[in-house]
């Protein structure tokens, strides 16, 4: 678990560094909101595709530590192109973003998917914890790493640090012990593991209502990608300060899962994505009233305290309901939705914040988080319910 944690933690720093790095990059040298939130769009969207894909192969495999750390070389070389070619080649950055993005899954769903080979079962709830506060380090870290290399230096500067962080997480892999993959007697063709993945997971209630809740939640705060920044902007600060609100978010999301991580799942633990959601949402109304900088940290970290415990329930709820050979297929498929629905959300929000400003912009991500959490219980927690009744 040492070596996961090191290396599964360089790896989300970095990734967690893209949205507001690039954001920044394309701010500086373009001006335009419009492609700032397009950028960050080619880098997630692609892995709705890949995600299922990608699991399914992790399942299949027994040399998964190879592929995980190629995904950070990849992310490495992406960076150095993109600050060659932001604002000077046009199209380009698009491409080396989206191309990257295609192995996006790995660094969230792919190295969880590694956590019950790692440990015992009994383990697990505390192992999940862990890997969730990995999540929240490198959400904590990596905006506050953009922000102030960004800030103190310049956003390219930022981007560069992304490649170095990316290429730790790809050494770190060589250290992580190897796990077997699906037997050959086990093993169905590729296209059929991956429909196998897609229909379990949409046929099985707890499963689908979590997932749900976490796609359209997390797709939302895409918007605030691009709204954080001119938020700041308004407050009379510098915009890569907005890597200082992300920042106070998740310090309150690695407080709630170091304190109540590992006593979470119990035996409904889709319940607590939803009340987490919605909570997160709830608390995300307070934002805009408020007219300093200070008092919005205050209050991202009090919602941050809500939302940490979605993470390593989401996590519980995948291993719970789904068998070993679908594990890494669920855990990728549910990561690049959320993903890919951000990058919508991030595109979204290069046209919504212009248009409504980024205060009424962050209201209507709050009333989201309600609206996803209401949804997850249509869509599994309440049909769960009715099926043990029966």
């Amino acid at each position: 678990m040492r070596a996961y944690v090191a290396s599964a933690a360089f790896a989300r720093i970095a990734d967690e560094m893209v949205a507001v790095a690039v954001v920044l990059l394309v701010l500086d040298r373009t001006g335009s909101p419009a492609l700032a939130g397009a950028t960050v769009t080619a880098y997630t969207l692609p892995s709705i595709v890949s995600g299922p894909v990608v699991g399914a192969w992790l399942d299949r495999i027994a040399y998964r530590r190879a592929v995980l750390g190629a995904g950070g070389v990849l992310l490495a070389a992406t960076c150095v192109g993109l600050v060659l070619t932001v604002g000077r080649v046009p199209v380009l950055p698009f491409v080396l973003a989206a191309l990257t993005g295609l192995a996006l899954p790995l660094t969230s769903g792919g190295y969880s998917s590694l956590i019950p080979k790692l440990v015992p079962a009994e383990r697990l709830p505390k192992a999940n914890a862990v890997d969730a506060a990995t999540f929240n380090i490198g959400a904590i870290a990596g905006p506050a790493l953009a922000g102030t290399v960004a800030a103190v230096v310049n956003p390219a500067a930022a981007v560069w640090l992304i490649a170095v962080l990316a290429l730790a997480g790809s050494v770190g892999t060589l250290f992580l012990p190897s796990v077997p993959g699906v037997s050959q007697v086990e093993r169905a063709s590729l296209l059929r593991t991956v429909r196998a993945g897609l229909v379990h997971l949409v046929q099985t209630p707890p499963l689908r209502g979590a997932t749900l809740t976490t796609v359209l939640g997390y797709g939302s705060v895409g918007i605030l990608a691009v709204a954080l920044p001119l938020r700041m902007q308004e407050l009379g600060q510098d915009r890569a300060a907005a890597g200082y609100v992300w920042t106070a978010m998740e310090i309150g999301c690695l407080i709630a899962v170091a304190t109540l991580g590992r006593f979470i799942a119990g035996p409904r633990p889709e319940l607590t994505v939803v009340a987490a959601t919605a909570s997160f949402g709830a608390l995300m109304f307070a934002w805009p009233a408020v007219d300093s900088v200070t008092w919005t940290l205050m209050l991202a970290a009090v919602a941050g305290l809500a939302e940490g415990l979605a993470l390593p329930a989401i996590m519980a709820v995948r291993q719970r309901h789904s068998p070993a050979a679908l594990l890494a297929q669920v855990s990728t498929t549910g990561a690049s939705l959320k993903i890919g629905t951000y990058s919508l959300g991030a595109a979204a929000g290069g046209w919504l914040v212009p248009a409504v400003g980024p205060g009424t912009a962050i209201t209507i991500t709050a009333g989201a988080q309600l609206g996803a959490a209401a949804l997850g219980v249509l869509a599994g927690v309440r049909r769960a319910r009715t099926a043990q009744v029966r």
